[in-house]
């Protein structure tokens, strides 16, 4: 009988926020989030072309104006060594090169388009949204390759 009571000040601590055991401070109260209706969104458009063990090309269209494509090429005779899942590294023949893109339209209206690799030379993303680099100017250009001389000696 006193677990029971026990079990019955926990809950109610809980949700009143107010009761305390021994030297614990009160226990706030949960409460979930609101729930939102998810809508799904169907796929208009699917190909998924797989050319043996060596090249795939992926394409999808969303009902809400989605699109992604991806390729994927195996490249005999390039490989190298790859770590695997638990970190072992494994030597392969191969050199897997992917390249794709994505575009939707932002929230503002704006269609995002986005084209990538990744390949022997890492992850290159590029699309008209990116920041570009600012140019400077040949004065502070020189300053800099200075300043950064005499760091160096």
């Amino acid at each position: 009988m006193k677990s029971f009571a026990l079990v019955a000040l926990f809950v109610a601590g809980v949700t009143s926020s107010t009761i305390r055991i021994g030297s614990f401070e009160p226990v706030t109260s949960i409460r979930a989030a609101p729930l939102t209706v998810v809508r799904e969104i169907p796929i208009v458009r699917f190909s998924h072309d797989i050319r043996g063990a060596e090249e795939s090309k992926l394409h999808y269209e969303t009902g809400n104006g989605i699109t992604v494509s991806a390729s994927t090429l195996a490249r005999k005779g390039l490989g190298g060594l790859y770590e695997d899942e638990s970190g072992k590294l494994v030597p392969s023949e191969f050199l897997i090169q992917k390249t794709g893109s994505y575009s939707y339209t932002n929230p503002e209206g704006q269609l995002i388009s986005t084209n990538w690799v990744a390949d022997e030379n890492g992850f290159r993303a590029d699309g008209a949204h990116f920041p570009k680099p600012v140019e400077i100017p040949a004065e502070h250009a020189e300053a800099h390759r200075i300043a950064l001389a005499r760091i160096a000696l």
